[in-house]
């Protein structure tokens, strides 16, 4: 049984940086599209998901109306159209598991480089693994889907007063996931 992903050294038709909804929207095309061409879906993270697997802080839901966020090629059918990270996170593996995705991903791999080859029209995609070790990808075309938050230092809005804070201070990004917030003063 072929699954149509080549081999390291191949070069494969396209990849896809980011295991977002992008990332996702843009491997299910490929899919329903280019059924013959071959595709790798890279993703520093460990697990699928993007942003909604980045913060997982109590009450996270999104801003857009899923209903017109979702994909033509599955409906968002929840009731809730104003959802929470956890039903995106569902939907998403839902559509994973639907069009075979999570073989074509390779999770856990930092895109540390894309080099275009002119002489051989090809990307080359260096990923680096939590353990150091570099590998590198090949294809004849890429899609961005990473989105814009840096994982490692996230945006600081400098609120004044911080300093003097006795409270404990938690980035969104960073939420702890022992954080007991029973009993808090949200304001």
């Amino acid at each position: 049984m072929a699954t149509n992903m080549p081999e390291q050294g191949d070069c494969l038709d396209m990849i896809i940086v980011g295991a977002g909804i992008s990332g996702i929207g843009m491997a299910v095309h490929m899919t329903r599209e280019c059924p013959g061409k071959s595709f790798a879906i890279l993703d520093r993270r460990e697990r699928l998901g993007g942003t909604w697997d980045l913060f997982r802080y109590p009450g996270i839901r999104s801003d857009s109306d899923m209903h017109t966020l979702g994909f033509s090629f599955k409906p968002w059918t929840h009731e809730k159209s104003i959802a929470d990270g956890p039903s995106i996170l569902e939907y998403l593996d839902e559509i994973t598991a639907e069009y075979g995705l999570a073989e074509k991903m390779r999770l856990g791999r930092k895109v540390v480089s894309a080099d275009w080859d002119g002489k051989t029209a090809r990307w080359c995609v260096t990923t680096e693994a939590a353990d150091g070790s570099r590998q590198p990808r090949y294809g004849r075309s890429c899609s961005w889907g990473s989105g814009y938050y840096d994982y490692d230092e996230a945006y600081d809005a400098g609120f004044a007063g911080r300093d003097s804070f006795k409270g404990t201070v938690i980035h969104p990004q960073f939420w702890p996931n022992d954080f007991d917030y029973s009993g808090k003063k949200w304001s």
